[in-house]
């Protein structure tokens, strides 16, 4: 679970992670919690302490700090590389996630043979007309150019298999879309419908400028088809000039209509002009992306990697790494 400022939703997560530890004891699965904190500022740390001074966990918590904020698909891949376990769960520390679906998970993944079992939304319908037409455009464009299929209701709410998640960890690129990724690695998937509930606390950090970006990242980190577009957008702008130049002169030599200069120069020029800085706006991007790839710097830094385990009401540090 990767977390930012999620400080006032920790322990009402914790409780949740605790009934389903207990629910899964029956099937002999130990559970550990691996929490990614994406440098949060709020004393989330200070939060978990406190819980497990008042708890008795029937789980593991594990807590790794990155150096400062990365993005959640970057902290995503940190927690998918620091996960050791026979399977995995990706979810949001939100808890708008209903915990609970993972126990349909572990059937899926254990009584049903499937190396991914994913959570797909049922339509929300409290979700503005903006946003679906968002989305929907979002998944059309990404799924138009892709060698696998994005499901557009599915996110980073999964279960994993190791050889799944082993897979997931061999794609190397810095400018991530994780949902992308999760449809190239294949394997037996199956998808189970949740209704996303409300947050229990705490407010959304994506903010519809942040949505945008996040999606237009999306689209130049795994379609080529904005590229495609702007050539299809030249050679349609070729052809209305032409078609244009044509009934200029049509009307001039049959018609003797004068066209005027001035107003047409000031259409054609504006016209070419806002097309070109389109086209060079959507290359500039997919350069920026070449010029993250290329430097190889790392995807994220780790500052801490905690085990934590609550005994007796004491927390005790099992290991340390920096």
């Amino acid at each position: 679970m990767p977390f930012f400022n999620e400080a006032k939703v920790l322990p009402d997560l914790l409780t949740a992670i605790q009934g389903l530890a207990k629910a899964l004891m029956p099937r002999a699965i130990e559970v550990e919690l691996l929490l990614v904190d994406d440098g949060s500022t709020d004393n989330g740390r200070g939060v978990l302490s406190d819980w497990l001074n008042s708890a008795t966990p029937a789980y593991e918590i594990r807590l790794l700090r990155l150096s400062r904020n990365f993005g959640k698909e970057v902290a995503l891949s940190a927690g998918v590389d620091a996960a050791d376990g026979d399977a995995l769960v990706l979810m949001d520390a939100d808890l708008q996630h209903p915990v609970e679906l993972v126990e349909d998970f572990v059937s899926g993944w254990i009584d049903e043979g499937y190396d991914v079992v994913f959570g797909y939304r049922l339509r929300h319908a409290s979700e503005s007309v903006g946003k679906r037409l968002f989305r929907s455009a979002f998944y059309m464009v990404v799924n138009r150019a892709s060698d696998a299929a994005v499901e557009p209701h599915a996110g980073d709410f999964r279960l994993m298999s190791r050889r799944a998640y082993t897979a997931l960890r061999q794609f190397p690129e810095r400018e991530r879309l994780m949902k992308g990724l999760y449809g190239l690695i294949g394997f037996r998937t199956k998808g189970v419908a949740y209704e996303p509930r409300a947050r229990t606390a705490g407010t959304s950090k994506y903010s519809p400028l942040k949505l945008w970006a996040a999606g237009l990242d999306g689209i130049t980190s795994f379609s080529v088809l904005p590229l495609r577009l702007t050539t299809f957008m030249g050679v349609a702008l070729a052809l209305l000039a032409f078609a244009y130049g044509v009934g200029t002169i049509v009307e001039k030599l049959v018609f003797g209509i004068h066209v005027p200069g001035y107003p047409t120069l000031i259409v054609i020029i504006s016209t070419v002009g806002a097309g070109q800085l389109i086209g060079m706006g959507i290359v500039g991007e997919y350069v920026g992306k070449i010029l993250v790839e290329v430097k190889r710097r790392p995807l994220y830094i780790v500052e801490s990697d905690e085990q934590l385990q609550g005994v007796t009401g004491v927390v005790e540090k099992l290991t340390k790494r920096t």
